[in-house]
């Protein structure tokens, strides 16, 4: 089975659910100044970075993760781009509590959801010229654009 998360997943994660810290809210310790998985100092983030585009250069520096239920860490913004990207069983949740960031891979949801946007897609390419006919198109659109959003929101087995 495959654990890959789609990519505008891990990108809305990233852009909605973490914020870059400055290194002057961190005790002078060692210790709470290093990513707590691979244990690199964090470096000041750079003031031109757009988050959540990281070049592979940049140094580790602090993000912490908010509105994902209890979980707010505070980890290094390489490694939790890398675990979320990693594929595996557990790259949904958090590493240090597990407690989930976002729906986990699925397979069946994964088929669904890709059914859903090749019907938008022939959708979208319809011209249609009767008004009433139109309304009701978009108004499908509008429905099926929901149940997408539902899949990715909830968890869904």
């Amino acid at each position: 089975m495959s654990y890959r998360i789609d990519e505008s997943v891990i990108s809305n994660f990233l852009t909605n659910h973490t914020r870059a810290l400055r290194l002057s809210a961190f005790p002078l310790d060692p210790l709470s100044r290093q990513c707590p998985i691979c244990r690199d100092l964090y470096h000041a983030q750079d003031p031109a970075y757009l988050h959540p585009l990281l070049p592979a250069d940049t140094h580790e520096y602090p993000v912490q993760v908010r509105d994902r239920g209890p979980c707010n860490h505070i980890l290094g913004r390489r490694c939790i781009e890398r675990h979320v990207r990693a594929g595996q069983p557990w790259s949904h949740a958090c590493p240090l509590c597990r407690e989930e960031w976002f729906p986990a891979p699925n397979s069946a949801r994964t088929e669904i959801v890709s059914t859903l946007d090749n019907v938008l897609g022939a959708l979208e390419r319809l011209e249609m010229r009767d008004e009433v006919a139109r309304q009701e198109v978009e108004n499908m659109e509008q429905a099926l654009e929901t149940i997408r959003e539902m899949l990715y929101s909830q968890r869904w087995i």
